[in-house]
């Protein structure tokens, strides 16, 4: 044969040899006092390290990428990987496609990790314990990283993730860390399912990330707060669990347009907190158990709707320094403040259900917000404004509260109420002190012992007010002037209308029957009020003291329709449950409308000089058998109940009112 054929047959086949050879994994078993390092050296791509049960020592560095490094056992309790020097890192590992499953990884030191991700792209960090490292796991510059269901106890941060960006960090338990999982200035990643307590500061940490998602995590026992968030936009909490955190369960510092849905903030000192974090939207959150539940402060633009907040010590649902956001649909109980606003405008509080609590529905100096189709049952106070005003209050229900229904206070002025149910209050169903020019229109104000209550209130409208079955008064007015009380129903009460020291009010309108002791009642020093076009038909309609000066009785004689039907605006109708009142025993001659003669009210100086008179049969109404003609007695000063309640950041804690209404000796 040939030689040289011979030659290039042998070279071929030597060719072919070695092309058998490119690619082929191996497996390189590693046992007790053999080097992994030399292992790793030795290996090329697709090979797998298989690491013995034992204790080995040794700083790693990995720069092939798709190889794996695994235990025999499965086990990290048994192959336990140890740095032999702390200043440096137990896995160094700058290559893609690197799966590390199975090991022990204890003991890097200051600054430096179990394993150390630079520059490293789709590798995976599997079931492996981590302890006593300063980083258990350090994420830099690197892409599409599974961290899985590993364990680190005793370091400061469990995993580091730094300018790395889609990475899955999921099913991890992690536990006495000064940070559990910290991210920072990263974008894209997800944190599924991890547990994280126990925490010197924050369990989980977001700094200056985007679009990250925190999913189904449950924080809690951390010494600061569970999930911290500062200077992050566009990230998404959905289904946490933040327990027992010593300061706030979630938090979020400077971080705009965060989705937070169906998470739990349990037993934490506050539960859920932005700050100067607006456009961010709360929904679906389960938020029992806190001083503060959710509390928004210069976060606005932001809503909070769908979540259950219950038992929180001193608020549910607080806005401090917060505009244009929504509240809706929420469940609150038990709550000391329900919904609170403080310094919060242009918000819309809807459809929320508050009960069991403090206050309800609580606004101190908040203007212009609509609260509309809210229900708050025996709370404290139904809904309480102070300092607040031009706000829209309607179709609200502030019932079965232990004081108030709705209060407002301290120049809440010109809010409009409207259409809300004020009912079975145990002190006064709408009550006004030191609150000017508000519409109060379309309610009722039933079943109180008061129902709707002026104190030195000013300019207000009461118009078309439903006013029936209250214990001492349906309207009382002390110390207030030049308001408008018209077409209201107050009926059906003790006293029907009461004036104390007020003066220049208009009374027009107004259905005022079957009261027990006065339709309506006037203090000698109640001066210069006009009451005209009212219905009365009571035992005693006017109780008027003596020594009042300038008031009217009829306004003069007007075309118009009457409350009676008649054709001429005058004076009032005058009438007795049993028939015998003068405008229903009075002759009218000419068919205006009008009585042919005046009405005299008893032991008052006054006289009615166009009283009206009925112009078709109507039913009279019946006076209630509970009632008596006896006067109640009235105390010389009444006193409001001390109310001190824990207000979230706001400068009033305490608010003591003493209410003087002062009454002369009413003798008949």
């Amino acid at each position: 044969m040939n030689i040289n054929r011979v030659f290039a047959l042998f070279l071929a086949l030597v060719v072919f040899s070695s092309g058998l050879g490119i690619g082929a994994a191996a497996e390189i078993t590693v046992q007790p006092g053999q080097s992994i390092q030399d292992a790793l050296n030795s290996s090329v791509s697709g090979d797998e390290i298989i690491i013995s049960p034992g204790n080995y020592a040794d700083n790693l560095r990995i720069t092939t990428g798709d190889i794996t490094v695994r235990s025999a056992s499965g086990n990290p309790e048994d192959t336990i990987v140890t740095a032999a020097s702390p200043a440096e890192d137990v896995f160094y590992v700058e290559a893609s496609n690197v799966t590390i499953t199975g090991l022990g990884i204890n003991g890097a030191g200051y600054d430096r990790a179990g394993v150390y991700l630079i520059r490293s792209n789709n590798c995976i960090i599997e079931n492996n314990e981590f302890l006593n490292n300063a980083l258990g796991i350090y994420l830099k510059n690197s892409t599409y990283n599974l961290i899985l269901n590993n364990t680190a106890a005793a370091g400061k941060r469990a995993v580091n993730v730094e300018r790395s960006n889609y990475n899955t960090i999921s099913g991890n338990n992690v536990s006495e860390q000064r940070f559990g999982i910290y991210f920072l200035v990263s974008e894209a990643n997800t944190a599924s399912n991890n547990q994280v307590s126990g925490s010197a500061d924050h369990g989980i940490v977001l700094e200056s990330c985007s679009d990250t998602s925190l999913m189904n995590n449950t924080v809690s026992s951390n010494e600061d707060n569970g999930i911290h968030i500062v200077g992050s936009t566009n990230n998404s909490l959905t289904g946490n669990t933040a327990d027992s955190n010593l300061v706030y369960g979630i938090y979020l510092r400077d971080s705009n347009g965060n989705n937070l849905a169906d998470n739990k903030a349990l037993n934490n000192s506050r539960g859920i907190f932005l700050l100067r974090s607006g456009e961010s939207e709360l929904s679906g959150n389960e938020v029992s158990n806190n001083r503060n539940g959710i509390l928004l402060t210069s976060a606005g633009n932001s809503s909070i709707l769908y979540s259950t907040v219950l038992q929180n010590n001193a608020s549910g649902i607080s806005l401090l320094n917060s505009t244009y956001c929504n509240i809706s649909e929420n469940v609150l109980s038990g709550n000391t403040l329900g919904i609170d606003l403080a310094f919060s405008n242009n918000s819309t509080i809807v459809n929320n259900n508050i009960q069991e609590g403090g206050r309800g529905l609580n606004l101190q100096d908040s203007n212009y917000n609509i609260l509309v189709n809210n229900t708050a049952l025996k709370n404290r106070y139904g809904a309480y404004l102070l300092r607040s005003g031009w706000n829209v209050f309607s179709n609200n229900i502030a019932s079965e509260s232990d004081d108030h229904g709705i209060v407002l206070e301290n120049s809440s002025n010109s809010n409009e109420l409207s259409d809300n149910k004020a009912d079975s209050n145990r002190a006064y169903g709408i009550y006004l002190t030191g609150s000017n020019n508000n519409d109060i229109s379309n309610n009722e104000a039933s079943e109180n012992s008061r129902g709707i209550y002026l104190m030195t209130s000013n300019g207000n409208a009461l118009l078309n007010n439903t006013v029936l079955n209250n214990g001492e008064y349906a309207i009382l007015l002390a110390y207030s002037s030049g308001n408008d009380i018209l077409e209201n129903e107050a009926s059906s009460s003790n006293r029907g209308i009461h004036l104390s020291t007020s003066d220049d009010n208009t009374l027009s309108g107004n259905n005022i029957v079957s009261n027990g002791v006065s339709g309506l009642h006037m203090t000698s020093t109640s001066n210069n009020n006009t009451f005209f076009n009212n219905y009365l038909n009571n035992n005693v309609n006017a109780d008027v003291k003596q020594g009042s000066v300038g008031n009217v009785w009829n306004t003069t004689k007007t075309k118009g329709t009457s409350i009676t039907g008649g054709p001429y605006l005058g004076g009032n109708f005058w009438g007795k449950p049993d028939g015998t009142g003068f405008s229903q025993t009075t002759a009218d001659s000419d068919g205006d409308g009008i009585a042919d003669g005046e009405f005299n009210i008893s032991n008052s100086g006054y006289a009615d000089y166009l009283p009206l008179v009925a112009v078709s049969d109507t039913e009279q109404p019946v006076i209630p058998e509970n009632l008596t003609d006896d006067e109640p007695e009235m105390p010389e000063n009444e006193t409001e109940t001390n109310i001190n309640t824990t207000e979230t950041n706001t400068t009033e804690t305490t608010i003591s009112e003493t209410e003087t209404d002062t009454y002369e000796n009413e003798t008949a």
